[in-house]
């Protein structure tokens, strides 16, 4: 299968990382970008700016751009204007046999709601007049909610060769830690139940940080990670989270807030992830108990680790899309 994958140029969690399996599983030659990433093809971001880099791809993406790329798909990845305009363009050229798929990604449960919070209340409704979408692939895909039959979930998945550390971090440096922005209410109310509790005080776990403020970054944030007893989770702009991938992913133990998305595959409460409550009935109660049970943790951190290797990296989201699509 080779895809014209219409992407957005600044960096998207979603178009990246199934930008990375798409690469990975087809190879660099089959999955050709419309506009140039530089963090696809030069490792010179630090994470999150780079989960769609692959080592080795850019004469791939030079010799698909000088020659006549002939595809087999399309997908339009990211909710943002320039892939709406591309597609828009070019969509009467796009032969009928071809599948077109689009990588809805945003933080909005509606159908390319995204566009609507950045402007643009009309563009995606526009658009589909020209040609809708065969699939669509929806990262928050609501539970209990109807979506027409060609909708699929499609939350945000892991790109395992963005955690370059070899450190063996045995020793807990920290009881609970929630290192985030307050961008939704229920961050909100966990800061206030958490402020004087625990050692969230002391490790960073306040009010007021932003992505831009916070020194934790790039692989210093993931060993940070794998340093704390409990890792908390809760929404943000959408119900999923970067972190919901990245404290399994770096081993460490996860308590979450019980998330109102659909994910296949999904982890299991007491088996692979803790969660709480929506409404933090059960949160000191939950903290609590994982605090004073090493073992149980640690035994769900291991399994949560295992469950995402098997399910959520870049690979396996990548292998489930282009499943789909072949069976459409």
């Amino acid at each position: 299968m080779k895809i014209l994958y219409i992407n957005s140029n600044r960096f998207d969690y979603l178009q990246d990382a199934v930008f990375s399996g798409l690469v990975k599983v087809l190879g660099a030659g089959n999955v050709h970008p419309t506009n140039f990433s530089q963090s696809y093809y030069f490792d010179i971001k630090k994470y999150p700016k780079n989960l769609g880099y692959h080592k080795g791809d850019f004469f791939s993406y030079l010799k698909n751009k000088f020659s006549n790329f002939k595809y087999d798909c399309v997908i339009v990845s990211s909710t943002k204007k320039l892939p709406f305009d591309i597609y828009s363009h070019i969509a009467h050229r796009i032969p009928d046999s071809c599948p077109v798929a689009f990588l809805d990604g945003g933080d909005i449960a509606e159908i390319g709601g995204d566009l609507v919070r950045i402007g643009y209340p009309n563009l995606y409704k526009e658009t589909i007049k020209k040609r809708p979408f065969d699939i669509i692939f929806k990262r928050e895909m609501l539970k209990n909610t109807n979506y027409s039959s060609n909708v699929y979930p499609c939350p945000f998945a892991f790109n395992m060769d963005r955690i370059r550390s070899s450190k063996n971090i045995s020793k807990k440096k920290y009881d609970v830690s929630f290192w985030a922005g307050e961008t939704h209410k229920s961050r909100t109310k966990a800061f206030s139940l958490l402020k004087g509790k625990y050692d969230c005080d002391e490790n960073g776990t306040s009010k007021g940080n932003s992505f831009r403020t916070y020194k934790k970054r790039g692989n210093f944030y993931f060993e940070e990670l794998k340093r704390c007893k409990i890792n908390l989770n809760l929404r943000g702009g959408g119900w999923d989270t970067l972190r919901f991938w990245e404290v399994p992913a770096v081993n460490s133990f996860m308590l979450s807030q019980k998330l109102d998305i659909v994910i296949p595959n999904e982890f299991t409460d007491g088996v692979n992830i803790a969660f709480f409550e929506y409404d933090f009935s059960n949160f000191y109660e939950k903290i609590d108990f994982y605090l004073e049970n090493d073992a149980v943790r640690e035994k769900i951190a291991v399994a949560g680790h295992q469950h995402l290797c098997k399910y959520h990296t870049d690979i396996a989201r990548a292998e489930s899309i282009i499943k789909i699509i072949k069976d459409l």
